[in-house]
């Protein structure tokens, strides 16, 4: 029964539960100076069993709602492993470890390029910024989507798996090594404050309901960005040249925004390669798992 059931998974949902499963045994194990570990450990059990349910009507039902449904549901999911990566950042590690990104940094520019930013500010500059900041919540369920609806099924997962993956790695160094960001830490060396307009009050409404204390190390924005224009470029140059500038705009704006350090963008555009890297070997080595279940 166990075999017959993990071939109706595909290596989105399996990678969903694998990584749920990881976080509850570490939050059990480990978890014990947490606020949060009861709810961390739900939260995960939670995304299993909706993993599960979309994975069984995408069996029972043959339709085109329940087919986009099981390609999104991911990207929703983020939402919830986001949030409970903040409640468990500190599972290994009580401090912060900003001075490690700083010593390095400090070494390579004579003005940390957050702080050399904010000679840009001006209302109109910050507003762009943040619209680029805050459009990637959109830009993940549009990219899988445009390419979902162009017909492009297997692209559109691929480009699912290769988020998730990307996303996965930077929750896992989240924890691995706890970082605040600029913001915290270099708040002293700010003389400016951001003015805009309506994108300025959705960034702040986000820095104030939904924005993690840490979890700088590395950009989850410039991860994910990553893996949209490298995928949207390979399978549709249309759409690659449509979120080009907006993703350009993320990348600065994760710095003039003092949300990250430089190597946390480095970083986040690695873990973005890396998860289309192993998106590959791992869809090709759940088909054989799948397949021997047989």
């Amino acid at each position: 029964m166990l075999k017959g059931n993990l071939k109706k998974l595909r290596a989105i949902d399996a990678i969903i539960i694998l990584y749920s499963l990881i976080m509850i045994v570490l939050n059990v194990s480990f978890g014990y100076r947490l606020n949060y570990q009861l709810t961390n450990v739900i939260t995960y059990i939670g995304c299993i069993s909706i993993s599960i349910i979309f994975t069984a009507l995408r069996v029972k039902f043959n339709m085109s709602i329940v087919k986009i449904l099981s390609n999104l549901y991911p990207i929703i999911l983020l939402i919830a492993f986001y949030e409970v990566s903040g409640f468990q950042i500190h599972i290994f590690f009580s401090g912060f470890y900003d001075s490690i990104l700083l010593k390095i940094e400090n070494a390579l520019f004579t003005v940390h390029p957050t702080v050399w930013l904010q000679q840009f500010n001006h209302p109109l500059f910050t507003e762009w910024m943040m619209f680029g900041y805050s459009a990637y919540l959109l830009l993940l369920p549009f990219t899988v989507g445009w390419l979902f609806f162009k017909g492009s099924q297997k692209e559109s997962e691929n480009l699912v798996l290769s988020l998730l993956i990307s996303f996965f790695i930077c929750y896992i160094v989240f924890i691995l090594l706890p970082v605040e960001g600029p913001r915290f830490v270099l708040a002293d060396q700010y003389t400016v404050t951001f003015k805009g307009y309506f994108f300025m009050n959705i960034v702040e409404l986000l820095e104030n309901k939904a924005m993690l204390h840490g979890g700088a190390f590395p950009s989850a924005h410039c991860s994910a960005a990553t893996v949209m224009l490298i995928l949207s470029y390979k399978y549709d140059k249309k759409l690659y040249f449509l979120i080009l500038p907006i993703i350009i705009t993320l990348y600065i704006s994760t710095m003039y925004g003092r949300y990250h350090y430089p190597l946390d963008v480095l970083a986040g555009i690695i873990a973005g390669i890396v998860g289309i890297k192993l998106s590959y070997p791992i869809e090709k080595l759940w088909g054989k798992i799948t397949n021997n279940s047989s």
